[in-house]
């Protein structure tokens, strides 16, 4: 929800400058009030984390000071955001059988989601020292590809097949980034606005609404990483970073032209802006360049840069985007765009720099422009519409679980981050059975599982319901519903038996059962997959002799065998509901 007429302090705390500005929300737009840019005084930070909190502190809070003297006011709280190259992502993949006969469901999709997304908390806390999930934010998941049975898709809904999986890319926040960025808020007397994370907070305002469908890289150019983020179907779903960015061009500038390196970052800044370039070497030489004479110098640097940017622009998407997006202060090297663009073999046109002079709602402190102002700028409008992360403590089975998450998050997610499976959380509904009896088919369903029985301060609540800061709950995990069975016996019907009457007594005669080929009593399990047939017999009268007890030995005279009244042979077939006499005529009578 946006905050109409209020501010924000925003800080964008970087590797070699920190940005603060107060940022008012005005109607439609945003005025920027006042702003301060700061130059670490030494090497602070390496790849997103805070290495010297007291000397990242004292910059803060000079910018502090100083934009209090420009407001006359004092500023309480800060809105920061936690670097992209900070972020893990994992990637996890699963995959379930289900019946071939049966659509895939909701439940199923959700579930399938649920058990990758363990798999990813399951293998970051094995390749974690400690091996728990502990020293990790779960801050997004999402999928990338869907597949029934071998065969990739765009929705499974609906669909039937022998199986289906998932891979999905899930992002982790270390705890140590977040409490460095707290820990510095602390000693300079500022308490948490909001935290949201740098290519969130960038994208907001260079990816327009229009624009989220696309599949776009963002490139943030900094001066000791490039991070990446790549955007599709209207959310960024995979984050990375290229452990190379503007400082190698500036070293490389201090090597070809025997500059210190503060006089080398101030050549490449001054490449993008003038036609010619005039500087001083170690030596004391005053020298003056074409600006392209001293990139052509330095283009093996640019070309290995824009290489290993595309390089993971494609690991991470997977093939080549529709456009790429470069924010940062090191995007401004002249020949970089045009580098990458070759390298991700698209036209040119389609690498473009964005800085605030495209933010249209942007008002107030003209000077503060530039690719490098997109992000800061992002982190304040990013905080006045309320979208930044939110931090969560819940209690699961009285163990402590630390949520932190853009959108309002739900037991489910509490359960997740907790470690718990999907096989814990839903259950797995028992197998169907499926089999073929004379040539149809027929299919005995699996018991439901029993679900998780989980509570919530007290009372039952669904998976869905949100959760509040310090919420308890209680979790009971969900028990597997059994496979598919049945006998043989329970497919017999009264039509395949035979009926018969001997010697005054009533016999069932049960049908031929095979199996797969195999002859097999009634009274047995159904095999999966079987084949089964089953006939009645075709039955004689001698066959009788093994159904009832006759003993001719030692006995005298005629046999006697009639089926039906009619005297009969051995050979004489019988049928169903016949009555049949078999006894011993004396003759001596």
């Amino acid at each position: 929800m946006n905050k109409v007429g209020q501010e924000v302090f925003a800080l964008d705390i970087g590797t070699r400058t920190v940005a603060g500005l107060v940022v008012s929300k005005q109607g439609k737009t945003y005025k920027i009030l006042a702003h301060k840019v700061l130059e670490h005084e030494s090497r602070v930070m390496y790849d997103g984390q805070i290495h010297d909190i007291e000397a990242v502190a004292k910059s803060v809070r000079s910018i502090k000071e100083d934009i209090e003297k420009k407001l006359n006011k004092k500023l309480e709280k800060a809105a920061v955001a936690a670097a992209g190259r900070a972020l893990y992502t994992v990637e996890a993949e699963t995959e379930r059988k289900i019946s071939p006969f049966m659509e895939v469901t909701e439940e199923d999709i959700r579930s399938l989601e649920t058990e990758a997304l363990s798999k990813a908390i399951k293998s970051l806390a094995e390749k974690n020292k400690q091996g728990d999930f502990d020293n990790y934010y779960c801050v997004g998941f999402s999928p990338i590809k869907w597949f029934l049975e071998d065969e990739s898709l765009e929705n499974l809904l609906g669909q039937k097949g022998s199986s289906i999986s998932v891979k999905i890319v899930a992002t982790f926040l270390p705890r140590t980034v977040v409490e460095s960025l707290l820990t510095v808020l602390n000693r300079c007397d500022l308490g948490l606005e909001s935290l949201t994370l740098e290519p969130i907070a960038a994208g907001d305002i260079v990816v327009l609404p229009g624009m989220r469908k696309l599949n776009i890289a963002l490139v943030d150019i900094g001066a000791g990483t490039s991070d990446i983020a790549i955007s599709r179907d209207g959310s960024i779903f995979a984050y990375g970073m290229v452990p190379m960015a503007g400082d190698e061009i500036t070293e490389k500038i201090c090597e070809e032209f025997l500059l210190n390196f503060d006089e080398g970052e101030r050549v490449k800044r001054e490449l993008s802006l003038h036609e010619t370039v005039k500087f001083m070497d170690i030596l004391g030489n005053t020298e003056e360049f074409r600006t392209k004479k001293i990139t052509e110098t330095i283009g093996p640097i640019i070309n290995e840069l824009s290489t290993k940017i595309a390089r993971k622009i494609l690991e991470l998407n997977g093939k080549t985007p529709a456009a790429v997006l470069m924010i940062g202060g090191g995007s401004l090297m002249p020949g970089l765009p045009e580098s990458l663009a070759a390298h991700l073999e698209i036209p040119k046109e389609r690498v473009g720099v964005k800085g605030r002079e495209g933010l249209t709602d942007i008002q107030g402190c003209e000077d503060f422009t530039g690719p490098f102002s997109v992000t800061p700028i992002g982190i304040a409008i990013n905080s006045l519409k309320g979208a930044h992360l939110s931090s969560y403590k819940v209690y699961i089975n009285e163990k402590p679980i630390n949520i932190l998450a853009q959108d309002n998050p739900t037991v489910l997610n509490a359960l997740l981050y907790a470690g718990k499976s999907s096989a814990e959380i839903f259950g797995r509904p028992g197998l169907a059975k499926t089999f073929k009896l004379n040539g149809k088919l027929k299919i005995v369903k699996g018991e439901m599982a029993k679900p998780a029985i989980v509570t919530m301060n007290g009372k039952n609540v669904d998976l869905n319901e949100p959760i509040k800061d310090g919420a308890v709950i209680s979790f009971l995990a969900a028990k597997d519903g059994k496979a598919g069975s049945s006998k043989i016996k329970e497919y017999i019907s009264e039509e395949d038996k035979i009926s018969l009457k001997i010697n005054g007594r009533n016999f069932i005669i049960d049908p031929v059962i095979k199996v797969s080929g195999r002859t097999m009593s009634p009274e047995e399990e159904i095999p999966d997959d079987a084949l089964i047939t089953i006939e009645p017999r075709d039955m004689i009268l001698s066959d009788v002799f093994s159904i009832i007890s006759f003993k001719p030995e030692g006995m005298a005279g005629k046999l006697v065998m009639k089926i039906n009244g009619i005297d009969a042979g051995f050979a004489d077939p019988i049928k169903h509901n016949d009555e049949i006499e078999i006894y011993w005529e004396n003759l001596t009578r």
